[in-house]
């Protein structure tokens, strides 16, 4: 991995309602604008609400999933649908800053009993080490790895080297909650402390390994010949995220009162029974728990 774990960052943007439906990071977005909550930080804070149309119509999208639409095609293409477009719009956003020195804070929500979950997108160890230092600070935070956009680069947070998504739940969607609106800031201000600290050169002294849920593959939902949901996630896996799912553990039941157990590799599954994920015919992520080293090469 190339040594940047450090880099001097020069611009934070913290973007919400990525998802419409998501009500945290846009409510954040307003708190933070109203109160200049980050006007006196040594390294400048931004903000950004990524899709207001689908926000004041509570949708998680109005076309397209925006989190799905920052491909190159879409990117340098005419497509006139809502999301594509806004992608352009936040791609030539951000184009006018140095991406390089730029950090993106994306804030999400889940109806899965995800916790608080830091998902690190690339092999750059200023994410990793950023996530890191939240769960030293807050131990029941998991980090999630994902290579999505080393793959499909379809995420807003692929337009740049730097920066993570944050996840936090379960909570329905079109809500906002007391608890995990607060638990939201004080994970968004222990991001922007510790890129501030390696501002200031007072880089905090970090583990030297941090664990980590990589992800393996999407589980599908049991369906018939015709396409139809023939069941549903089994109550003894529900809400069960982060822990150890081994084969022939029940994972699915289906309508007519029948158990469908797991036959694959043991693994942790997680954004169980999600339900954005319907439409993506995915009814759990398994991931692997693996230890990677924090330490400089």
């Amino acid at each position: 991995m190339k040594n940047d774990a450090y880099q001097a960052i020069k611009k934070i943007t913290i973007v919400g309602g990525t998802h419409g439906n998501e009500y945290l990071g846009p409510y954040f977005i307003r708190k933070a604008e109203q109160t200049e909550r980050y006007r006196d930080n040594a390294i400048e804070v931004a903000t950004l609400l990524a899709n207001p149309e689908a926000f004041a119509q509570g949708q998680r999208f109005i076309h397209h999933d925006l989190n799905r639409s920052f491909t190159p095609d879409i990117l340098v293409g005419s497509q006139p649908q809502h999301e594509h477009q806004q992608a352009r719009e936040i791609s030539r956003h951000f184009s006018r800053e140095a991406l390089d020195q730029h950090f993106i804070i994306d804030l999400h929500s889940t109806t899965s009993n995800m916790g608080i979950t830091l998902i690190v997108r690339n092999d750059s160890p200023l994410n990793l080490h950023a996530a890191a230092y939240v769960q030293q600070n807050i131990p029941e935070a998991r980090i999630l790895f994902s290579d999505v956009d080393s793959t499909k680069a379809q995420s807003l947070n692929s337009l740049s080297r730097f920066g993570l998504a944050i996840e936090v739940g379960p909570i329905a969607n079109g809500v906002v909650r007391h608890d995990l609106f607060e638990t939201t800031e004080r994970v968004v201000d222990l991001v922007v402390k510790f890129l501030t600290l390696g501002k200031t050169r007072e880089v905090p002294r970090l583990p030297d390994e941090v664990t980590v849920f990589k992800i393996r593959e999407r589980v599908p939902y049991p369906r018939d010949s015709e396409g139809e949901l023939r069941a549903m996630v089994h109550k003894d896996l529900q809400d069960r995220d982060y822990r150890l799912l081994e084969a022939g553990h029940p994972a699915f039941r289906t309508f007519q009162g029948g158990d469908i157990r797991y036959d694959g590799e043991p693994g942790y599954p997680v954004f169980i029974n999600e339900a954005a994920y319907y439409r993506e015919d995915t009814a759990f992520i398994m991931t692997d728990k693996v230890d990677i080293s924090l330490k400089q090469p």
